[in-house]
């Protein structure tokens, strides 16, 4: 045999032997569907209460709902905020006493059971709030301080006898520093004409500041005042506290936001109310012993926030705090109490507002 030949041979004898590898087509494999949990149908529809009817804690609610004749119920489950609270036969109407807990919208949502395996669907948003008014707080006066008339105050921090102060107003927006002994400006830092300034926080050795409506803030090292780094957010800059290991954010509206300081991500949602409803224009906040301090913007309120239920527990009125005579020099539209700063040394307050004369240092009674 020709040497030529006998070498084809024993290449065909040893492919015989090789593993057959499958040529890769390109095509998808599809896994089956999984299993579903049952068909759903249109089949109920919640008669009451209406879309975000404003209900309190501990109101008695009577959940009304029909079902389609076509389908036959086995049983009716009815869910608040996510947990069964009831199991019916043969009824369309639940009662129910509202427990506290969180404010704002919550859900009550029904599902039905039919034959075959099927399921209807429904729910409603309501709103709570407290049934009774926040505790109202008085204070004395301890001190007067001399504050700069010119400063538009948007965020003030109180550490280690040193004031932190954010000013607003495009092309007068910045951050300072002063020595609370003598009143003397230690550093200042302007920022970009085309921001306008909002609140300010100490978190760790950083200040964070928040500006209006470019989205855009700002974090400085606490002792040198040089930028560090930006962050951003999707909502206006009002107010802004630290609170452990998270910042809490205001932007005008009744929502406090909790951010997480790293990647300033939105780690939940606190929707504020009182016994009246929601309490909006939440401006300049401040962390104190369990509650969140705000602004209400354009009045002389501060109001006490349970962060987690957003239950507004306590409240102060100041429309007598700064004298008549200092009040007529100011502008009627937008000089306005604005600055809250904790001593946490000697548990006073340090209020203040834009371009107003005098800063005050308070005790709560």
């Amino acid at each position: 045999m020709p040497y030529f030949y006998l070498i084809i041979i024993l290449l065909l004898l040893a492919c015989k032997g090789e593993k057959k590898i499958e040529k890769n087509t390109g095509e998808k494999i599809v896994a089956p569907a999984p299993k579903t949990e049952g068909k759903y149908v249109n089949s109920i529809r919640i008669i009451s209460p209406e879309k975000n009817t404003l209900v309190s804690y501990n109101d008695l609610i009577e959940l009304r709902f029909s079902v389609k004749e076509k389908f036959p119920v086995d049983s009716v489950q009815i869910f608040w905020e996510g947990k069964k609270i009831a199991s019916l036969k043969d009824a369309i109407s639940y009662s129910f006493r509202l427990p506290p807990g969180k404010t704002g919208k919550r859900t009550l949502k029904v599902i039905a059971f039919h034959p075959d395996n099927k399921k209807g669907v429904a729910s409603v948003n309501i709103e709570l709030k407290p049934d009774i008014a926040p505790q109202k707080y008085g204070y004395e006066i301890i001190k007067i301080y001399s504050h700069d008339p010119g400063a538009y105050t948007q965020g003030l921090v109180y550490q280690d006898n040193f004031m932190y102060e954010s000013t607003g107003q495009y092309g007068e927006s910045g951050i300072r520093k002063y020595d609370m002994k003598d009143g003397k400006i230690l550093s200042v830092l302007n920022i970009d004409s085309k921001l306008f300034g909002e609140g300010i926080t100490i978190y760790k050795d950083k200040i964070f500041q928040l500006t209006w409506t470019s989205g855009q803030g700002f974090i400085y090292d606490l002792k040198t005042f040089s930028l560090e780094s930006t962050f951003r957010y999707n909502t206006q800059g009002w107010g802004i506290t630290t609170l452990d290991d998270r910042l809490i954010m205001s932007d005008g509206s009744h929502k406090l936001y909790h951010i997480a300081p790293s990647t300033f991500g939105i780690i939940q949602e606190t929707e504020v109310y009182d016994h009246n409803g929601p309490v909006k224009n939440l401006n300049e906040l401040e962390y104190i012993d369990g509650l969140v301090w705000a602004n209400v913007w354009m009045s002389d309120r501060i109001v006490m926030i349970d962060p987690e239920s957003g239950e507004v527990k306590g409240e102060m009125d100041l429309a007598d705090l700064l004298p008549v005579a200092d009040r007529r020099q100011l502008d009627d539209s937008d000089d306005v109490l604005n600055g809250i700063a904790w001593n946490p040394e000697k548990k006073t307050v340090y209020l203040t507002g834009k371009r107003w004369p005098k800063l005050f240092e308070l005790k709560i009674k």
